[in-house]
């Protein structure tokens, strides 16, 4: 099995068992409800306001790749995406700041 197909199967299980249901928002309109593992408060920031968090998705699960300035509500809160860091296996790494 090659290494990309090993790794989807990871990620797709660290989905199934750690995830959960967020609702994904893109800055251009729509919206999806995709499986993802959150992550409320990872890191310090030396800037305003603090500290983010962090959002693990599979980018198949979205109908265009994700952008600075879309939105992800989780648990009723909204977070703002400011950095994405994808991988070559399909994956990425929202970084998100609360709104408001």
């Amino acid at each position: 099995m090659p290494f990309a197909d090993s790794v989807g199967r990871m990620d797709e299980a660290c989905l199934r068992v750690f995830g959960r249901d967020v609702i994904y928002l893109p800055e251009a309109g729509g919206q999806a409800t995709v499986r993802a593992v959150f992550q409320p408060a990872r890191e310090a920031e030396d800037a305003s306001p603090g500290v983010y968090a962090v959002l693990f998705i599979r980018l198949a699960d979205l109908s265009a790749p994700p952008l600075r300035g879309d939105e992800v509500e989780i648990g009723g809160t909204r977070y703002k995406v400011f950095d994405i860091e994808a991988d070559a296996e399909g994956a990425a790494v929202l970084r998100l700041r609360q709104v408001g």
